[in-house]
């Protein structure tokens, strides 16, 4: 018998042969074997009638697999899936088919309450496309957990207070930029947008709110573009791989766009710097959203998480300030209340930052809270499943994804009665206590729910009242009329154009 040390060939062979073994089984057999029961398991869930091989991707890409109108494919996928996730009370789950791979979706209150609970951190890996990196929102859970124990504290109850007097310094200005705009149809889209931008980077970074203009425009543009590659991305399951992804024409605008961006973002770094050094050496540094992670992350991870924060806290809630002044311009009456109360609470000019008199404008509450659940920002939340789970009697298995439909579970007309209505009522105190907590889900639910979830509540609820506050809306469209577009948030597809008239001296 021949010998290599101390060990025998036959023996080396046989160690060979083993670890060969194990690493096919582990890499390659077992997520095999796993899929195949994925796919036979799901197969008797409801679904939407489907090809054999391309599953649903027919209904969303008519022509697939060759190339489709950017703005035409984020149309689609969005009425697809609200289509297959419909909110049907007697139908929780269905199952959507990206040619053999199972997608399951869900939607109900019911099945948030399982689907999102603390045991499921896991985001599937289309939150990579979105272009932010490893910042909270598309973190691994190991990561989210370290990332979100330091950002915490910039949303404090003490912290909300100050970023409320740097909202109304903004707002104010804003709204003497709308006297401009006076009496004929405007779609606010280009003032909320930048306006919202202003107001993250001067909370974030500490960039003053006339600083860095030329940047912000820029930015205003980088993330709506940034946006619209992502769901070309994540609409192609081929891009889905990077290889394939490389090689496509379309990949080079896409990382043109994250570069771009990536300038930007390090010019904010800069500028940022250069403030911090004009400051006097007795005068303590500001508590900015970067003080608060810097040194304790390395440069990455800076750009990551401030990038995620323009992305998740700008964007959303502009675009929810847009929807919400086009339903109040659709609602005279529910305007009127709604200016009587603001009035009573902050007349003439009084500055619109006192924490305690906005919680106790119920009303204002009331209507931003009905626009958040007719027209959510985003789509929903979605998971990777880390355990088996039953829902209404069917099991979701471990390492499923599954998508959760914020606005299929917001039109649930066993909890919404004629849920298409515009109707504030709904969120009184009487009527809202009979809601579901896991009925309303615009911020998504459980651990990894949006943590400036009361950030852009303040924040919606300022820029409303001093909108409000100085003039009347009147909405040039009607409710409901306005198709609705996938672009990882839900945008219009037509301008939300309302005409501002000027109220006389709050009388």
């Amino acid at each position: 018998m021949s010998y290599i040390g101390f060990i025998s060939v036959d023996s080396l062979k046989l160690l060979l042969f083993s670890i060969v073994s194990y690493f096919i089984y582990v890499h390659l057999l077992k997520p095999l074997l796993h899929y195949i029961y994925i796919v036979i398991h799901y197969h008797g869930f409801y679904c939407q009638p489907k090809s054999f091989l391309l599953g649903h991707l027919r209904q969303i890409w008519p022509n697939f697999p060759f190339s489709m109108d950017r703005k035409t494919l984020a149309v689609s996928i969005y009425k697809q899936l609200y289509k297959n996730v419909g909110p049907d009370p007697s139908r929780s789950l269905s199952i959507f088919w990206a040619s053999l791979l199972p997608l399951v979706f869900a939607s109900g209150h019911e099945v948030v309450e399982e689907i999102l609970h603390k045991k499921n951190l896991k985001k599937p890996m289309i939150f990579k496309f979105i272009g932010v990196g490893d910042g909270l929102l598309s973190s691994e859970p190991a990561l989210w957990k370290i990332r979100r124990r330091l950002i915490e504290p910039f949303f404090t109850t003490r912290k909300m207070r100050d970023h409320a007097k740097n909202m109304y310094q903004e707002v104010e200005s804003f709204g003497k930029q709308l006297d401009e705009e006076v009496d004929k149809p405007i779609d606010l889209i280009h003032h909320i947008h930048t306006s919202t931008l202003n107001i993250i980077l001067k909370s974030s970074a500490g960039i003053p709110l006339d600083d860095l203009k030329e940047d912000k425009a820029a930015l205003v543009e980088l993330v709506a573009t940034l946006e619209r590659n992502a769901v070309h991305r994540i609409g192609n399951p081929f891009y889905h791989f990077d290889w394939i992804f490389n090689l496509s024409t379309f990949s080079k605008a896409y990382y043109k766009t994250i570069e771009t961006i990536e300038g930007k973002i390090y010019n904010i770094f800069r500028r940022r710097k250069q403030l911090l050094q004009s400051l006097p050496s007795n005068e303590s540094e500001n508590q900015d959203f970067l003080s608060l992670i810097e040194g304790k992350v390395d440069d990455q991870g800076l750009y990551d998480e401030l990038i995620t924060l323009i992305g998740a806290g700008h964007e959303t809630t502009a675009v929810a300030l847009r929807w919400n002044l086009f339903n109040i311009g659709n609602h005279l009456d529910v305007q009127e209340k709604l200016y009587q109360e603001i009035i009573q609470f902050f007349p003439d000019d009084k500055p619109i930052d006192d924490m305690d008199k906005l919680k106790e404008c119920v009303y204002l509450e009331q209507v931003i809270k009905e626009s958040l659940r007719l027209n959510p920002s985003v789509a929903g939340s979605a998971r990777v499943l880390e355990d088996d789970v039953m829902v209404k009697g069917q099991k979701l298995i471990k390492g499923s994804v599954v998508g959760v439909s914020g606005l299929a579970t917001h039109h649930d007309p066993s909890i919404y009665p004629d849920p298409e209505k515009f109707d504030p009522d709904r969120w009184s105190p009487e009527n809202a206590s009979k809601i579901p907590k896991t009925a309303w889900i615009p911020f998504g639910y459980g651990p990894r729910m949006c943590i400036g979830y009361r950030y852009a509540m303040v924040e919606l609820k300022i820029y409303t009242a001093q909108i409000i506050r100085k003039f009347s809306l009147k909405s040039t469209r009607p409710h409901g009329s306005i198709p609705i577009t996938y672009e990882i948030t839900y945008q219009p597809t037509l301008p939300l154009e309302i005409i501002m008239t000027p109220r006389n001296n709050n009388q």
